[in-house]
């Protein structure tokens, strides 16, 4: 864990983002979620499509503070849990 906590906070610093804004474990919970209940590839759409809700929320986008904002995450997770593949 010691390289991908490194990582964030570099990766905090690159995109201007205050220290310890990026939540790791609950955004790998929600990845962990999208993979298994949807297939692999739905991790990384499912936790940018979560970033960019909470951007646009955080961004006083009335239209993603009523559809995702800060419970984004949980939302989509209940999706995923909900999700019934053929």
């Amino acid at each position: 864990m010691a390289a991908l906590d490194s990582w964030v906070q570099a990766l905090e610093a690159e995109l201007g983002l205050p220290p310890g804004t990026v939540d790791v474990g609950a955004v790998l919970d929600l990845a962990r979620d999208a993979a298994h209940a949807v297939a692999r590839p739905a991790a990384p759409v499912t936790t940018y499509a979560v970033g960019y809700a909470a951007g646009l929320a955080a961004a006083g986008d009335n239209a993603a503070t009523a559809s995702g904002g800060p419970d984004a995450a949980d939302k989509a997770s209940s999706l995923a849990a909900r999700w019934v593949t053929d």
